[in-house]
């Protein structure tokens, strides 16, 4: 077994994983970041915490959650301290330097005593009973800029190097959840069609991150979800299916569109058919591009895009329109037609009574006429004509 992997903390520690989880419910949930800051506190022993996102092309704040912090010390911070926080530039200054990192004012910060004199911001924390604080910058744009800070008051003990190494080890996901959040902000606030158009496409669509969860689902995927009982999807954003083999399939799929990209390297995506009773889903399994290799932090975020093809509702499209539509031969609709009822490609050459290589040489020649290149394109395509989401 890896020994790196034996020692990392967030890997083993059920609490570590509750973390992970709130820190992606924080980008839909109405109470934010909050529930995430309180749980933080009560695992590393904070006295306070907060967590904010700035809009800073226009010097405003585009979210604030606060824990234990009252409100005359916030408006304190803003008319005293906020201007001259050396904690948040030296995170600042730190991440440009070596990433994502946390640091704390009794570790990074020199001269501290009389830097916390000048600064005001000794005064800052003894208002609300805090003393010593760490914070790191987990999400930084042209745009935005995330800043997340735990404070320990006097009877907690200082931050050590190895506990913000374990700190450290949620800021890629926090980096994450943030550019989510600012992006669905941008979507409500300038009231662009991108979100409605996701939920006016006919096939649902599940966006699935790096930790193999669900950050975003269309209108077509929840009904698609509940309309189907083979299909799951938890609380905590993961998604199964009833059969286990398939399952298998599926998660091993997902597991390869996200490592690709995360590596940013070509991948086409991976077509797979689903029967549960009387219901047939064709699963189209993307990673989702983020970045040229090396890029820097682009391609530390990853992630996978499902589309969902319910065909509980047969398509009225005959084998004859198909071929009138495309120009396809009478074996080659046949197929088409098929695909529309959601059959692999297995199954296709069982009904046929055909081999396998005859049925992927008619796809080919499909893909040729409909001027498509792979499997999952013209699924698509064939649905759009059909009008079958």
């Amino acid at each position: 077994m890896n020994k790196n992997i034996v020692q990392d903390p967030v890997f083993f520690n059920p609490d570590y994983h509750d973390l992970i989880g709130l820190i992606y419910d924080s980008v839909t949930s109405g109470d934010g970041f909050r529930p995430f800051l309180q749980r933080f506190m009560e695992v590393f022993g904070g006295h306070s915490a907060s967590f904010a996102i700035y809009d800073t092309k226009n010097n405003v704040p585009l979210g604030y959650w606060v824990v234990n912090i009252p409100e005359h010390a916030l408006k304190f911070y803003i008319d005293n301290v906020a201007h001259q926080d050396v904690l948040v530039e030296t995170a600042i200054a730190v991440r440009q330097r070596d990433g994502l990192r946390f640091v704390a004012t009794n570790l990074d910060i020199e001269n501290i005593e009389e830097v916390g004199k000048v600064t005001r911001a000794d005064e800052w924390l003894a208002s609300f009973g805090a003393r010593i604080a760490a914070g790191a910058i987990a999400f930084h744009s042209d745009t935005y800029l995330n800043f997340f800070g735990m404070q320990r008051s006097e009877n907690q003990p200082d931050f050590s190097r190895e506990e913000l190494a374990v700190f450290d080890q949620f800021l890629p996901h926090i980096n994450r959840a943030a550019e989510l959040y600012t992006k669905m902000g941008e979507l409500k606030r300038e009231n662009i069609p991108e979100r409605t158009a996701l939920d006016q496409v006919q096939q649902g669509i599940l966006i699935f991150d790096a930790t193999f969860k669900v950050v975003f689902k269309n209108k077509t995927a929840d009904d698609v979800i509940a309309n189907n009982k083979g299909l799951r999807l938890n609380e905590d954003g993961m998604f199964s299916f009833h059969e286990k083999e398939f399952s298998r399939e599926f998660i091993i799929s997902l597991s390869e569109a996200v490592r690709a990209s995360l590596e940013s390297t070509d991948q086409t995506e991976a077509v797979l058919c689903y029967s549960h009773g009387d219901q047939n889903l064709t699963v189209i399994v993307s990673p989702l591009a983020t970045g040229k290799p090396g890029s820097g932090e682009a391609s530390k975020r990853g992630g996978a895009m499902i589309s969902l093809y319910d065909w509980a509702n047969r398509p009225s499209v005959s084998p004859e329109q198909l071929e009138r539509f495309f120009g396809l031969s009478r074996a080659e609709s046949r197929v088409s037609a098929f695909l529309l009822s959601g059959y692999s490609t297995i199954d296709i050459a069982e009904q046929l009574n055909r081999s396998r290589e005859t049925v992927k040489s008619h796809l080919q020649s499909i893909y040729r006429k409909t001027n498509t290149s792979r499997q999952g394109e013209l699924v698509a395509l064939l649905a759009a004509s059909s009008g079958v989401g």
